[in-house]
């Protein structure tokens, strides 16, 4: 039997220490109970908490993403309703195109048609520049490809479909046939005296006294002028020649030159450059034929262009454009080398082009470039019957370096490092899909540009299912990342939160002992007394 002793009560301080420890299982009990986690701190599962955060990590990470998924469809859909409507003007484009070939139409009818078609061209560029989302341009090649060229007069690098890795390349182009102007030729120009002798026109012979302006009724009364117009295949510009009752054949010839060609102007066809300027690209020609006949010829100054007429009914069929030589693109020499190939080996590529175009030497890339390109224009020689100017040499090549640097546009579609989905949606101005020159004031001009239209349609429809598919994929992803953050969320319940049921037993069995330890602490301490009868 232990001693008894007054300075050390060694039963209250057990008692004293059992109430300590029913304390703090109260406490922790209560903790839990009000919080609803099974880990509060650290200390309380030390493994579970690294678990645990890990697992809120993905969890967050997840949630994070189907909203970035969500944006992404929000973007895709953007940028395919501006492309439906591309579709719609295309198609709109295409059916003027189809009502313009047919012969049933004349010249002011398909200028008619022209100036709508312009206007449509103008908006599928307005939307090319003004689509956009969140601030981001989508169909302006913002998110397609950058491509830059160290000679940006010479070559436009259109992006055609996705760029691959991109690179550095030198590009060569050198003329290997001239290809053949366009020379469109009046009929016999006459006059015919009171006495009704005949005699052939002069340059300095006026309009109103040439027989076929008289025969239709050209300038009737009080009429003192006409317009014609010009067109060309190269571009939609449409450009007005005043002819008045009093021009010489020679005035006439003067204004179609400018008309085409004039560096002075923004109004002219923009054909040849600043290489046929002071060439006579119209002319009156003499001496023609058996008959000696005069007539007035028209020539492009680019080989394998075409120029259209349109306006006054009466005027061409004064004028009589019969003869028509059938212009020829000039064949091009490219050469593609990739100057940033790995390790420094060099690739190259060659073709020989007819036109200004070429798609398949770069990975995405539409080179384009100009028609008069080493084509010195001057000199003379007989064209259908004509001594006129002609292109007579090629004067070498031409060489520059094109820079293409890929700009996917890419989702975060993960709680991880790289785990996203890139596409890219490529340029869609009237130039990307070719239909920046669609001419419809000539029959055979519309006749080939359903062809154009078709092709960009193709082009649209193509971006269309590209961004169709991608969103197939971003609703796809959010219905695989919701069933993910759903099960980690279970995992990291399981670990994190609270069993009310087993936390209610433990805080239960805390507060027995809690009430037990305290009775019988003050028993404990009632012990000492016990000394105080055997001192009495």
């Amino acid at each position: 039997m232990p001693g008894l002793s007054i300075n050390t009560n060694i039963p209250a301080n057990l008692a004293r220490r059992q109430l300590g420890l029913a304390g703090s299982r109260i406490n922790k009990a209560l903790e839990g109970l009000s919080s609803g986690l099974r880990i509060n701190r650290a200390a309380d599962d030390a493994a579970g908490l690294t678990i645990a955060e890990n697992l809120r990590a993905q969890v967050v990470g997840l949630d994070r993403a189907v909203s970035n998924a969500q944006d992404g469809i929000s973007l895709i859909q953007t940028a395919e309703g501006a492309l439906a409507e591309d579709t719609a003007i295309l198609q709109r484009i295409r059916e003027l195109a189809v009502q313009a070939a047919n012969g049933t139409l004349t010249s002011l009818d398909r200028l008619a048609i022209q100036n709508e078609v312009n206007q449509l061209i103008d908006e599928v560029d307005r939307i090319a520049e003004t689509t956009e989302f969140n601030s981001i341009k989508l169909l302006n090649g913002n998110v397609g490809a950058l491509v830059s060229t160290s000679d940006p007069n010479a070559l436009n690098g259109i992006v055609v479909g996705v760029v691959g890795s991109g690179g550095v390349f030198s590009i060569t182009v050198s003329a290997q046939d001239l290809g053949r102007l366009q020379v469109q030729t009046s009929e016999v120009f006459v006059t015919i005296d009171s006495g009704g002798n005949v005699s052939n026109a002069a340059a300095t012979t006026q309009l109103q006294s040439i027989s076929r302006f008289q025969d239709f009724a050209v300038f009737g009364s009080g009429v003192d002028s006409v317009t014609i117009k010009l067109g060309t295949d190269s571009s939609t510009q449409v450009t007005d020649v005043t002819l008045f009752r009093t021009d010489t054949l020679a005035d006439v010839t003067q204004r179609l030159s400018l008309a085409i060609n004039d560096r002075t102007t923004a109004s002219d066809l923009g054909l040849g450059g600043s290489s046929s300027v002071g060439d006579k690209l119209a002319d009156v020609a003499t001496n023609v034929g058996t008959e000696n006949a005069t007539e007035l010829y028209v020539l492009t100054p680019e080989p394998g262009r075409q120029i259209t007429f349109g306006g006054d009914s009466s005027a061409l069929s004064a004028f009589g454009f019969s003869e028509v030589q059938t212009s020829k693109s000039p064949i091009f020499s490219l050469t593609v080398t990739n100057i940033g190939a790995d390790g420094g080996a060099n690739t190259q590529k060659s073709l020989k082009v007819s036109g200004n175009r070429a798609s398949g030497m770069i990975d995405g890339v539409d080179l384009s470039f100009r028609t008069s390109l080493d084509i010195s224009i001057g000199g003379t020689t007989t064209i259908a019957g004509f001594s006129v100017v002609k292109p007579l040499s090629v004067s070498g090549s031409s060489a520059f370096v094109l820079q293409i640097a890929p700009r996917p546009l890419t989702f975060q579609i993960g709680a991880g490092a790289g785990q996203s989905l890139s596409t890219q949606i490529n340029t869609m101005s009237s130039k990307a899909l070719q239909i920046d020159k669609i001419n419809l004031t000539d029959q055979d001009l519309a006749n080939q540009a359903v062809r154009v239209v078709d092709k960009a349609l193709n082009t649209v429809s193509a971006q269309r299912s590209t961004l169709g598919a991608v969103q197939n994929r971003l609703e796809s992803t959010i219905s695989n990342l919701d069933v993910a953050a759903q099960n980690l969320q279970a995992s990291e319940s399981q670990i994190r939160d609270l069993d009310y049921s087993e936390e209610i037993i433990e805080f239960v069995t805390a507060q027995i002992l809690n009430a037990s330890a305290t009775s019988f602490l003050r028993q404990a301490n009632e012990l000492s007394n016990n000394v105080l009868v055997l001192l009495s």
